[in-house]
């Protein structure tokens, strides 16, 4: 049987019979079968094509990837439409479902580490702004202005608070002192005052005009220095017809 190769006798003097050399052969190739992976056929034959997919495991449509459970839990409104795109690309160039459990895994991480670094940015931003905006600003006229900038902003049509969602070179526009001091000169300009920038301010300015109103020409309406603060009323209002 050897053919008088040495190497190939000492090989086959482990078998007591040929029987027993032929059952090793067979196996052996059935390992190295096994081992070997078939070409991609032509994408056209889809005959061909199930049969390939189902030697190497992968589905037979882009829904048959079942992502790992670690990645669908992490998965936001944004990300799956992005996946969905992914996992036909993948199945469309023959990815194993293994290839597509990595990718899933590296994007949802790829895609948090972003996500959290944009959040630290965005507050480290909004805590600049802030500062310049106090500095800026007289002492306690912080709060009236951001609110009077906010309002003005939310009522911009067709856009509202989004405005100030909008990016200017990574920063978001309500994270800039520029617009923000601009947003609450417009409010200003819009409202008159501060105490029209809400209708809850609204309603208590008008509460309070039509409680003193009551009370015109009364001796308490002068002495609790009621005709200044009705003249400051009617100030606000003047400025905000203008």
């Amino acid at each position: 049987m050897a053919g008088g190769d040495d190497d190939v006798a000492k090989a086959i003097s482990r078998y007591s019979s040929p029987k027993g050399v032929a059952r090793a052969l067979r196996e052996a190739q059935a390992t190295i079968s096994t081992g070997l992976k078939r070409a991609k056929p032509d994408s056209k034959d889809e005959k061909a094509m199930a049969e390939w997919r189902k030697a190497e495991g992968i589905p037979d449509d882009p829904t048959g990837y079942k992502l790992p459970e670690a990645v669908q839990k992490r998965l936001t409104d944004e990300d799956k439409p992005i996946l969905s795109s992914f996992t036909e690309f993948a199945h469309a160039k023959g990815a194993r479902p293994d290839v597509v459990d990595i990718a899933s895994e590296w994007y949802i991480e790829m895609a948090e580490a972003a996500q959290a670094k944009q959040a630290e940015e965005d507050k480290i931003a909004s805590e600049e702004a802030e500062d310049a905006l106090r500095k800026d600003w007289a002492h306690g006229e912080y709060k009236a202005n951001t609110t009077i900038a906010r309002r003005f902003i939310e009522g911009i049509p067709g856009v509202g608070a989004k405005w100030a969602e909008a990016r200017i070179d990574g920063r978001r526009l309500g994270d800039m002192p520029e617009f923000i001091a601009w947003a609450a000169d417009m409010g200003r300009e819009k409202f008159g005052d501060v105490a029209f920038t809400s209708s809850d301010s609204e309603r208590k300015h008008t509460a309070r005009k039509e409680e003193i109103e009551k009370i015109i020409g009364t001796d308490e309406y002068y002495e609790k220095g009621l005709d200044k603060e009705y003249a400051a009323i009617l100030e606000k209002e003047l400025k905000r017809k203008k």
